[in-house]
């Protein structure tokens, strides 16, 4: 009886730490600017803030995704020189525990904030890896993570709705998001090496996801490069030594498989089908058909009769 009243106020003692953990972060941003919650596992804040500057020292892991694009940053994480960059929408920004950071902003900025203790992380770990002992690797300021985005646009509409937040709803896309930094931004979950000079297999892969979902509309470098997260410049040539191709290639193979698709299925016109696949009408889809798959849609057309 006594070993379980001891393992109960053990238990409570490391809830009641981890709340206080998880409240660091909270004081550091101000009341006013915006609902907030704390949980099991870390803490989540949707703000809203003025112009404005802060310098501050964690005690628990904690990122920051913009909710909307913010331009001329200034930064600073740890000993590194402050640097000065514009933040799309989905650009986040980590801060290990322990690790002092600064930022300035000239603009109004907005932003979710998700903070996960050392303890809980490293229990996620355990379970992840099988080895408690990790070390964030942070990306580099004006990073876009989309995987991010989604769980910090939930925690957002969960803070903001009508209904009281539900914390252990919150409690649980803190652990996903704990995961998804283990998977990401440590060396354990590291993919191999991207070819030298190419994009990093998480810029990789955000890319294709993101040419996947929006083939059809038009689609400009520089968007794709801050997907990416790195600068237009550099983009179209570590675009190609990744893929083995340029972006509009890619981008013309992605239109070109899926009105394949549409004409094999043969319930749309080719006009109709030039449309939603992404080409200007059928004479364009016609002649990019021609050039890079050596038939045309009416051959498709032809081979079903």
């Amino acid at each position: 009886m006594k070993n379980a009243e001891e393992a109960r106020e053990g238990g409570f003692s490391r809830e009641a730490g981890r709340k206080r953990a998880a409240r660091d972060v909270l004081d550091i941003i101000p009341e006013n600017a915006g609902p907030r919650r704390a949980t099991r596992q870390g803490s989540v804040v949707y703000s809203i803030r003025a112009p404005g500057s802060q310098k501050f020292l964690a005690k628990e892991h904690s990122a920051g995704i913009v909710l909307a694009p913010v331009r001329k940053l200034r930064a600073s994480l740890g000993s590194d020189r402050v640097k000065e960059y514009d933040a799309p929408t989905g650009c986040m920004v980590i801060n290990p525990a322990g690790v002092d950071s600064t930022l300035a902003w000239s603009a109004t900025r907005e932003n979710a904030v998700i903070s996960i203790s050392p303890a809980a992380l490293s229990e996620l770990a355990g379970h992840e890896f099988d080895a408690a002992n990790v070390e964030l690797e942070p990306p580099t300021f004006g990073t876009v993570d989309l995987w991010a985005l989604t769980i910090a646009q939930k925690v957002t509409a969960e803070l903001t709705g009508k209904a009281s937040p539900n914390e252990l709803y919150l409690d649980s896309l803190i652990t996903v998001f704990g995961v998804h930094l283990l998977r990401t931004y440590t060396g354990r979950g590291k993919q191999p090496a991207p070819p030298r000079g190419g994009l990093s297999p998480d810029g990789a892969r955000r890319v294709r996801e993101y040419l996947n979902e929006g083939f059809a509309r038009k689609i400009m470098v520089a968007e794709l490069a801050s997907v990416a997260g790195v600068s237009p410049n550099h983009f179209i040539v570590a675009f190609a030594k990744t893929f083995g191709m340029p972006p509009h290639r890619y981008l013309v193979n992605l239109r070109l498989d899926f009105a394949e698709k549409l004409l094999v299925d043969g319930k749309l016109s080719i006009a109709q089908i030039a449309f939603v696949a992404g080409f200007s009408d059928q004479s364009h889809l016609a002649a990019t058909m021609k050039k890079y798959r050596g038939r045309t849609p009416a051959g498709y057309a032809s081979a079903r009769k």
